[in-house]
């Protein structure tokens, strides 16, 4: 590798790059692509038609892009009346949905952009796998990603701005496993406008390029990433966020973060759900990549997890192992050759089946994801639930530009086009207020409802436990 002056140079790579598949083999995993997208999209906005998609979070960030397309701050009224939301996140990645928002304003753009980016995520994965192993392999490592239980539960839950750091962090590693480290410098960098925890992740992809000798962008990359963590978590955000902290690590800020780091190693792996969850993570490649450095990448992202306080961020559920996903299939292409040439028959075995190692794991972890039924009834999804088709009814009566109390999975449909908000984070009487008695957020939404029934509201319609009530007057 040379340090050239138009930036890092590795003739090596770049010659094992033009070597490999051509555009048409190069095709085969941009067909892929689509079949992901076109999954994950219907799957998505199936789950959005049946109300299955909630206010916290694509209704929060359904407000957010909404604020950037009305070229003002990304503010939720969920979170709080007019919250700013760089008090509690820093994601300006966001903003890059602005001209998909403008062409087609509704929470559903939300969701089809993250069907496309985790779609486009397996795309460098499948071709650096036909690269070093061959086009079945290829396909091998399109299916156990696109189906991997990181993927699944993004997809399950909602839209998250993690979906930006996936095809970054596909195209980061698959560069980096090849030697084409300008490419994945520059991949690397923009996981800085995507979530602030993932500072953490930029340095220890520099640490991997230390690892590798690449010293000088390295260190580049460590100190931008914990400048910029450091930066956001200790000054930006709790300048913004109206108590005043970072409200999410340490939990409340009532904790000092070393107090709360000493807590958080000592139970690194307690409760139990911590070791399942390392253990399942491990097992989507077959342990293949704990041999190569390349999978000290996708330890922040963990770590930070489960110095949580919360046990949602412990499992392997919702949207919390995304990131570690392309980081562990590019880590154990990189360490194939070292398994293959390993002493002992059942690693050597599995380095020379990698292709097949992958699918063997991924059939287990991805068949109990939420994916699973699915794939099993596809026609399900073209279904509407009768309380969905009584919701969309009900919601068309509330005009654009009025005030609503919503529960979580009334809120995203309204996002787009009302100031929604939730009792009891904003206590203000709406206009109108619709309540899925049947959610569990807010809590007791019964007693809600009889709440402002007794202050005069007009109850408009009940269908399907579903209350339409509007402001006397």
């Amino acid at each position: 590798m040379t340090l050239a002056p138009g930036g890092l140079r590795d003739p090596a790579g770049e010659a094992a790059l033009r070597e490999g598949p051509g555009r048409e083999g190069r095709a085969v995993w941009w067909g892929w692509a689509g079949v992901f997208f076109a999954l994950y999209t219907v799957f998505s906005l199936a789950r959005h038609r049946n109300l299955q998609t909630t206010g916290y979070d694509l209704g929060i960030f359904t407000q957010a892009v909404r604020g950037y397309a009305a070229l003002g701050a990304p503010r939720s009224d969920l979170l709080g009346w007019d919250f700013n939301l760089y008090g509690d996140h820093f994601h300006p990645v966001l903003a890059t949905l602005v001209p998909l928002y403008w062409l087609w304003p509704d929470a559903r753009v939300l969701l089809v952009a993250q069907a496309g980016l985790l779609a486009l995520a397996a795309v460098p994965l499948a071709g650096l796998a036909a690269r070093r192993l061959g086009r079945g392999a290829g396909h091998a490592v399109a299916v156990a990603f696109g189906l991997s239980f990181g993927v699944q539960g993004a997809v399950a839950f909602d839209f998250h701005e993690v979906a930006f750091a996936a095809p970054a962090l596909s195209w980061a590693m698959a560069a980096l496993v090849e030697g084409r480290y300008r490419a994945a410098l520059w991949w690397t960098v923009p996981l800085l406008a995507v979530k602030e925890d993932l500072g953490l992740t930029v340095a220890a992809v520099g640490l991997v390029f230390m690892i590798r000798r690449q010293v000088q962008p390295g260190l580049l990359l460590c100190a931008a990433g914990f400048s910029c963590f450091a930066v956001l978590v200790g000054v930006l955000i709790p300048a913004a966020s109206p108590s005043g902290v970072y409200p999410h690590f340490p939990p409340g800020g009532e904790q000092s973060l070393l107090s709360q780091l000493d807590a958080g190693l000592k139970s690194l792996f307690w409760p139990e759900e911590k070791t399942a969850t390392l253990i399942l993570t491990a097992g989507l490649t077959c342990g293949l990549a704990l041999r190569s450095p390349v999978a000290l990448a996708a330890l922040p992202g963990i770590a930070v997890r489960f110095l949580s306080a919360s046990p949602s961020y412990w499992g392997t559920g919702l949207h919390y192992s995304l990131t570690a996903m392309p980081v562990l299939f590019a880590a154990a292409l990189d360490a194939q050759p070292k398994w293959a040439r390993s002493r002992h028959a059942l690693w050597r075995g599995l380095g020379r089946h990698t292709a097949a190692a992958f699918l063997i794991a991924a059939a287990p972890l991805s068949g109990t994801g939420p994916l699973q039924s699915f794939l099993l009834h596809p026609a399900r999804a073209f279904e509407t639930t009768p309380q969905a088709r009584a919701a969309h009814s009900l919601l068309r009566q509330i005009p654009d530009g009025a005030t609503v109390e919503a529960t979580n999975s009334l809120s995203p449909h309204l996002a787009h086009r009302t100031r929604v908000y939730s009792w009891p984070l904003t206590r203000r009487l709406p206009q109108y207020a619709v309540i899925n008695l049947r959610d569990s957020w807010p809590a007791a939404p019964q007693d809600r409802a009889a709440e402002l029934l007794s202050r005069g509201y007009q109850l408009l319609a009940l269908q399907e436990s579903i209350a339409l009530l509007r402001q006397p007057g």
